[in-house]
């Protein structure tokens, strides 16, 4: 098994079951690439994931979608300004004079005060209400400051030993179950425990049925919900079709965007795990645009506040901003999605660095660039609308006058 070296970074957050917090690790990826090791910063405690402890695909996602991410940045007392109402962010809980823990939680209240300038340091004496929105606490409200709250890094987790581990994971997984169709379920469910000792008997049986359900589903959507997809490979998709969806329809999007990058973006923002779906590209357009879905209303609710919110706007690495549309619709309009959704592919990938999405705060030069540029694709829009518009009066016109057999001089 890989050790991780004493030389480590800890630049990656795991979220472990025993206490449901957030912890600052490193991590090491074995020579067979069957077990993920992970070693946490200031302790001993080592802990190990093993390839044979997963038995579908989404567990592997799920685990790695909502497990692991970049770690958390401090924020220091100028910095404070960034924190703002409705903002998730990760913050210390304190279980003892010695004993601080991680956990996300949303800002419900900011009480500005002036800072002190004592010595020459600058002190941050604001206030923040916080709502954990996991662990012991979760639910309940506390007052923090700045130095126990960390910004949650919204860049994709790009790191190639997690890609490995599970990539390799998944395709032994679905490597497995193909022999089902040959073998059976049975046969399906000893050879994907057959390859590792270390299965842990914690986890449940892969039943003859989930067995038979994941052999219909191949090549569809993740249990996860989370749609990965070439932006070549387009065509519909069943999920957009079943009862009770939501959507949000968002415009100006990186032409290379991943679908996985919106995603995990989105869920590690509000804990809302979407589906991301785009749209083709218009050929003379340099962005392109993509909906939003959920299930859950209260998700998707959720989502949209984030996105709209007054006081930040989404962008990419370069700077282009997301233009949301403020409806949300439902599943009525399922149908007419679905045909020009990209298909969903059940390999994932990692978002590269270039796909990276990132929060601009109202204040910052970067703000008020990219609002600019946002009130340009808007006017932008309007101004295709009332072309569309001229459009369909024109064929009109030009169609009546056919049935009646009056020519229509161009104007």
């Amino acid at each position: 098994m890989a050790e991780p070296e004493q030389t480590a970074v800890y630049d990656i957050e795991y979220r472990v079951d025993d206490d449901d917090a957030w912890y600052s690790v490193s991590v090491a990826l074995s020579a067979d690439k069957e077990t993920l090791s992970i070693a946490f910063e200031g302790l001993a405690e080592r802990q190990s994931i093993s390839a044979g402890d997963f038995e579908t695909v989404a567990e592997v996602d799920e685990m790695f979608f909502r497990k692991f991410r970049p770690v958390s940045k401090q924020l220091q007392d100028y910095e404070c300004h960034r924190v703002i109402k409705g903002m998730t962010v990760c913050a210390a809980l304190s279980f003892g004079s010695d004993d601080l823990r991680f956990y996300d939680a949303v800002v419900e209240e900011v009480e500005h005060k002036k800072h002190s300038f004592a010595d020459g340091e600058e002190e941050c004496l604001c206030s923040f209400m916080l709502c954990w929105l996991h662990g012991p606490m979760s639910g309940s409200m506390a007052l923090g400051k700045i130095a126990g709250i960390c910004a949650i890094q919204t860049a994709a987790l790009n790191d190639p030993r997690i890609t490995t581990f599970s990539n390799l994971t998944k395709e032994r997984i679905r490597n497995a179950c193909s022999e089902c169709k040959y073998g059976g379920p049975s046969s399906c469910k000893e050879h994907i425990n057959h390859s590792s000792d270390q299965k842990s008997a914690s986890k449940r049986k892969l039943q003859d049925s989930e067995v038979e359900s994941f052999n219909q589903k191949e090549r569809k959507e993740l249990d996860l919900g989370v749609h990965i997809d070439p932006d070549e490979d387009m065509g519909g998709s069943d999920s957009v079709n079943s009862g009770g969806c939501y959507f949000l329809l968002i415009d100006n999007l990186e032409k290379d965007l991943s679908t996985s990058a919106i995603s995990q973006f989105i869920l590690g923002n509000t804990l809302a795990s979407p589906r991301a779906y785009l749209f083709p590209r218009k050929p003379y357009l340099a962005s392109r645009a993509g909906a939003i879905a959920s299930d859950s209303k209260e998700n998707i609710r959720k989502i949209h506040d984030f996105l709209v919110h007054s006081e930040h706007l989404i962008v990419s690495a370069s700077g282009r901003p997301w233009v949301v549309h403020d409806e949300v619709l439902d599943s009525s309009c399922g149908e007419i999605l679905g045909g020009l959704l990209s298909r969903s592919q059940d390999q994932f990938q990692w978002p590269s660095l270039k796909q990276e999405l990132k929060v601009v705060y109202s204040g910052t030069e970067a703000y008020n660039t990219a609002k600019q540029l946002r009130d340009l694709f808007v006017d932008f829009l309007h101004h295709e609308q009332l072309l569309y518009e001229r459009l369909v009066l024109k064929e009109t016109e030009i169609l009546k006058s056919s049935q009646t057999g009056q020519a229509i001089t161009s104007t």
